[in-house]
């Protein structure tokens, strides 16, 4: 059955683009808005895109069309050279599993969701999507997301929540991974991580990612090979990071004839970074951790280490402090 799945995923693959659009246009039926007008892209394999634009822009449509999400009525898509939303009857059905198969969305409504906010053991939940199957590929993400497996769902913050969420999306090997601002609870130095290995998937598997983003630290024209910006469902830019000039005294954008000059930022960044690389050396593995945890006084009687005398006299002075009679 492996074989078989690798072998869908090469014959599709084969194709030059990972995505191609043509005239891509899309109209929200409950309020007539456009989302998306006369979008034209041509993405090839092996390349990690970041797309860019303000609330509203239509980086979230484009990315649920592109899962298949949303259903497209004007224009042409392409994913691995054949249109997703074709249902003829001499259609291979085939293709259908395939692309569900080896298409990865990530969007942010999972970690608010309060199915996934239950007491239940990260490690249940990663095994019940076949944790098993790609251990290889669950232990390198577990350590690179420093996630701890005996995690509650139930008690852990909505960053950790949010690594559990890569972890489970990231598990079985993709081919295209469109991400939505899902990595807007992480810290700087998980945040590299992560972008270290989808860099390394996209290059070593020739896989392709587009990532929807405001957060821009920690990347820059090593990880990304191309930016695309989307202004009120317009195309308005798509250059390679190739065309991109930095200079170190200019304080504005310019546009050239060759490509885009940017001027060089001061960036607490670097900073941030190695304080957390510095936390969690100090801090050790998340065994560690736990028994250090488990070593912490957590006893909230007095046993009269605290004040001596009459503790009913104590209780009263702070209950008149309080204003409780």
């Amino acid at each position: 059955m492996r074989s078989q799945y690798y072998c869908n995923m090469t014959e599709h693959t084969e194709q030059e683009y990972a995505i191609e659009t043509r005239d891509l246009s899309y109209k929200f039926t409950s309020n007539n808005k456009v989302g998306l007008s006369h979008v034209s892209l041509k993405i090839p394999w092996g390349k990690c895109n970041l797309l860019i634009g303000p609330n509203g822009a239509g980086k979230s449509t484009l990315l649920r069309i592109l899962a298949g999400k949303t259903l497209i009525k004007q224009g042409q898509l392409r994913i691995a050279g054949f249109d997703p939303f074709e249902f003829t009857s001499d259609r291979n059905d085939r293709h259908n599993s395939d692309m569900n198969q080896w298409i990865t969305y990530l969007g942010t409504e999972w970690a608010g969701n309060p199915s996934v906010k239950r007491d239940i053991p990260v490690r249940l939940l990663i095994s019940s999507i076949g944790g098993e199957v790609y251990s290889d590929r669950r232990d390198e993400l577990i350590e690179l997301l420093d996630i701890d497996p005996d995690w509650s769902m139930a008690y852990i913050s909505d960053g950790e929540r949010r690594r559990v969420q890569l972890v489970m999306g990231l598990l079985k090997p993709w081919r295209l991974l469109l991400l939505d601002e899902v990595t807007v609870d992480l810290d700087v130095l998980v945040r590299k991580s992560l972008l270290n290995f989808l860099r390394r998937e996209c290059v070593e598997r020739k896989c392709c990612i587009i990532y929807a983003t405001h957060i821009f630290d920690g990347f820059s024209t090593d990880w990304c090979d191309r930016i695309l910006h989307l202004r009120s469902g317009e195309l308005v830019s798509d250059i390679s990071s190739d065309e991109i000039n930095f200079t170190p005294n200019g304080s504005q954008v310019k546009q050239k004839d060759d490509g885009v000059e940017i001027p060089m930022v001061k960036s607490f960044h670097p900073l941030a970074l190695s304080w957390i690389q510095e936390d969690l050396h100090i801090r050790g593995t998340r065994e560690d951790e736990k028994e250090k945890q488990s070593k912490r006084s957590l006893n909230w009687d007095n046993d009269g280490k605290y004040f001596d005398g009459d503790e009913s006299r104590f209780n009263s002075y702070f209950k008149a402090t309080r204003g409780i009679v």
